[in-house]
């Protein structure tokens, strides 16, 4: 995509944090932090945005980690620098990958068990789907 810039779309405090914090991060892009969102939510802004041209960078089912095992998801797009938004050109593949993603985590919250997510394991919680965005970003840069 000529002129893109990336996107976080994350339900994580800490990655919102840690990503706008400019002393801290190298991220020049934009976080949207959608605070008390659901995974499910997270997924179909992101995939509204696919829609409207917006290009996946690193799949948002990696890790595997599954949904039912944590509430905290983050997604990284590349968008239009301009619009803030995708292109008339729409990437399939991230289409697909979007389609899947949100499918597989439905599919998963509902079959499983509800897990009560304590306190004590939230930070851990938002680290774990931090981690797994720092390494997609860090492999993004080395590319």
């Amino acid at each position: 995509m000529k002129n893109g810039k990336m996107i976080i779309i994350t339900n994580n405090p800490q990655v919102y944090n840690d990503y706008t914090d400019r002393k801290l991060s190298v991220f020049k892009g934009e976080v949207r932090f959608r605070e008390g969102k659901s995974q499910t939510e997270v997924l179909t802004e992101a995939r509204d945005l696919i829609y409207l041209g917006a290009r996946l960078l690193i799949h948002p089912m990696m890790g595997r980690i599954k949904p039912h095992e944590t509430p905290y998801k983050s997604v990284l797009l590349e968008v239009d620098e301009n619009t803030g938004e995708g292109t008339p050109e729409t990437y399939f593949e991230s289409v697909v990958i979007i389609e899947d993603s949100i499918r597989e985590t439905e599919k998963l919250l509902k079959n499983s068990a509800y897990i009560k997510y304590y306190d004590e394991i939230d930070d851990d919680l938002q680290l774990l789907d931090k981690l797994l965005l720092d390494s997609g970003i860090d492999e993004i840069v080395r590319r």
